[in-house]
């Protein structure tokens, strides 16, 4: 047996190929962890405000808020860990039981959070166990990207861009979801009813999706381009042996997307710490964008399928990291929860769905599949790590350092310049990596 099975599909699967049902099966079981995994997260920054109330009480109330936001990065502290083990376990034992494995863990997380007394109740123990939870849940998420990108991508040599893209959506409807439930939460009860106990009524709701994706990927079938892979092998080894070049042009393909989708999130805090724009109003731009994400990834990844894919990603990271700092230029100047949702939904238009859609298949391309999970989940986990899950509490340290509420277009600008440039170098890799998949190197 070769060391890898050509790219194309291989293996026992290509004489039985899986039916509609059992195609369609694995497509909502990997989605419903991308809800989970975005869901928590999304939740965990939408009340940033209140659970450094609860859980970071200090003199300061900028520092309170700075150390909960902390706390919302250290889960990406814990993301690359989880990507080498779990994405290594899902390389050697398959891409099903790696995601059935980390399903399990985020609901643990999520859990902890929702039942959790606050500093007040237990002390020093409430913020030990907010930490705790955040660790576990990015060790989960760390192998959950990784897992479900490279099951989406594996189903369908034509559609890769746009199964893989079903992933984006995902988070797409958590952070409807998450925002329609925190807005509603503001809407039904009293600032006092929410403090004491309200905030954790949408957690709870995680406990719920996290059984049940569980055990829809208990049902689901495996990959079929796993099927007839060696799996006696060391992946994460092997990444860092003959893969290095690869694994930092991957991480610099999700500096644009990363940055752009934890503005995003932080873009609520923004507006009612520094904008003063209502606590209702300031969650609308993420409804708005949310909703947006749930649609348009699928349709950009389709364009990304037929035509270049390269171009159409390029063309829309430059269109939103030109527009950003202009537009916040104009937010500043006019804050409202109306110029809110314009601004959000550009940059999640133009960044989220128009560049980062098809970032999944980029990525499917680039690495082999005898290490593709590993890879793919190592790599974002950093990206993710360096631009994404730090990026509320740089940014919040930004502004307060140098008195500017525009830095934030400025770091989205920096973010693009560097995704551009990986994306120029990746095409050359791409290629060559396509002919060692024909060779079965």
């Amino acid at each position: 047996m070769s060391n890898s099975q050509p790219a194309t599909g291989v293996g026992n699967a290509a004489a039985t190929p899986p039916s509609h049902k059992s195609v369609w099966l694995a497509l909502v079981a990997t989605t419903l962890g991308g809800v989970l995994e975005w869901y928590d997260l999304i939740l965990y920054g939408l009340f940033a405000v209140t659970l450094s109330h609860l859980f970071f009480p200090v003199s300061s109330a900028a520092g309170s808020l700075l150390l909960s936001l902390g706390s919302f990065g250290v889960a990406f502290v814990a993301r690359p860990v989880g990507a080498a083990w779990l994405g290594s376990y899902a390389d050697r034992k398959g891409r099903r039981h790696g995601l059935v494995l980390s399903s399990v863990l985020m609901t643990i997380g999520t859990g902890i959070l929702a039942v959790l007394p606050s500093y007040s109740h237990i002390g020093l123990l409430a913020p030990c166990a907010v930490i705790l939870s955040r660790l576990l849940q990015g060790f989960a998420a760390g192998g959950e990207f990784g897992g479900a990108a490279t099951m989406l991508a594996e189903r369908s040599q034509k559609w890769r861009g746009v199964y893989s893209s079903l992933q984006w959506s995902a988070g797409g409807v958590a952070v409807t979801l998450a925002s329609g439930i925190a807005w509603c939460v503001h809407q039904a009860f009293t600032d006092a009813q929410i403090t004491a106990w309200a905030w954790r009524l949408p957690f709870a709701l995680g406990m719920v999706l996290g059984p049940l994706t569980t055990w829809l990927r208990l049902l689901s079938d495996e990959s079929p381009e796993f099927i007839g892979q060696q799996t006696n092998h060391h992946p994460l080894k092997e990444i860092i042996q003959k893969e290095p070049y690869r694994l930092l042009l991957a991480m610099g393909l999700v500096s644009a997307g990363a940055s752009g989708s934890y503005l995003n999130i932080y873009m609520p805090t923004l507006a009612r710490t520094e904008l003063h724009v209502g606590q209702a109003a300031s969650f609308m731009g993420t409804l708005v964008s949310g909703a947006l994400t749930i649609i348009l990834p699928p349709l950009f990844a389709v364009l990304g399928d037929k035509i270049n894919r390269r171009r159409m990603m390029a063309v829309m990271a430059v269109l939103g990291g030109v527009m950003a700092w202009p537009l916040f230029k104009f937010l500043v100047a006019y804050p409202s929860g109306a110029h809110l949702v314009l601004v959000q939904a550009f940059l999640v238009t133009t960044l989220y769905c128009g560049y980062y859609a098809s970032v999944p298949a980029l990525f499917a391309e680039l690495f082999l599949p005898r290490n593709r999970t590993t890879a793919i989940a190592l790599s974002y986990a950093l990206g993710q790590l360096l631009f994404g899950g730090f990026t509320p509490m740089v940014l919040s340290w930004l502004i307060s350092r140098f008195h500017d509420k525009t830095i934030p277009g400025l770091y989205l600008l920096f973010a693009v310049m560097l995704s551009l440039v990986c994306l120029a170098l990746s095409q050359k890799v791409v290629a060559r990596a396509s002919v060692s998949s024909k060779q079965g190197v």
